[in-house]
């Protein structure tokens, strides 16, 4: 499996290894993840759960082979885009206060990942970007759940330019709440925090707040999936892996 579980004193600790440097969202990375936060669910206590990517990187976003598979075969981005649906409704309505622990990148998917967690730790010099337009697709949480949480324009600006934030920028827009140079030190002063609220009422309040989400989130990822077998997004992500730049690029202004 690429995802691991340990029960931790006073919480659950949750790490992914999708192989590689960087953590990509794959097909068999979602499966996990949904399985384990299936199993999760039934534990009753701690009702803590942080989330950390292995390698010293949080995730790198979606596995650019299987986009390009996506883009080529229609069933297959329903099928992969369904999944990554499927694992944000689970964290958006799992029966745990969710605790993410960032460091190195989070890129995409990866990054969008953040805004259905409702603590999000990130360590200094952590780079955050949602450049998926670049490649001819874009970013559905962000598009769809991102207004309500970061505010329309911060979202907008997030997904059409695509650029790179540093923590301090990040953090400035909402994509995370503390920055640290020692997540694991930082993660024991959030959680001392946090267990002064009831666990009851932590879960019925992050339930709330993300249910009226989900039908917009539903929506996004009906484009992505529509918007990935488009020409542009195979023009896209074919440059992506032959190094050249896409023919939109090319426009001047005078």
């Amino acid at each position: 499996m690429s995802v691991e579980l340990e029960k931790r004193r006073g919480y659950l600790y949750l790490s992914f290894n999708t192989g590689g440097k960087y953590n990509t969202f794959n097909t068999r990375f979602m499966l996990d993840m949904l399985d384990t936060l299936s199993e999760i669910e039934k534990i009753r206590d701690p009702h803590f759960l942080v989330i950390r990517g292995s390698n010293g990187n949080f995730g790198a976003g979606a596995d650019i082979r299987e986009l390009l598979k996506a883009s080529n075969d229609k069933e297959y981005a329903k099928v992969f885009f369904g999944h990554m649906r499927d694992l944000f409704v689970k964290l958006m309505s799992i029966n745990k206060v969710t605790i993410g622990l960032v460091e190195g990148i989070a890129y995409g998917a990866s990054m969008e990942l953040l805004l259905v967690l409702d603590i999000v730790i990130a360590k200094k010099g952590t780079k955050f970007a949602a450049p998926g337009g670049r490649l001819g697709v874009f970013p559905p949480v962000l598009v769809s759940i991102g207004p309500y949480l970061l505010g329309p324009r911060a979202s907008r600006k997030l997904a059409m330019l695509g650029e790179e934030l540093d923590t301090s920028l990040a953090k400035q827009v909402g994509l995370l709440d503390y920055e640290a140079e020692d997540l694991d030190k930082e993660l024991l002063i959030v959680l001392n925090r946090l267990k002064v609220m009831s666990p009851s009422a932590q879960v019925r309040m992050r339930r709330l707040i993300f249910s009226e989400m989900i039908s917009s989130l539903d929506k996004a990822f009906e484009e992505v999936a529509t918007q990935v077998i488009s020409d542009e997004a195979r023009e896209g992500i074919n440059s992506f892996f032959s190094k050249s730049t896409p023919s939109w690029t090319s426009i001047s202004f005078s």
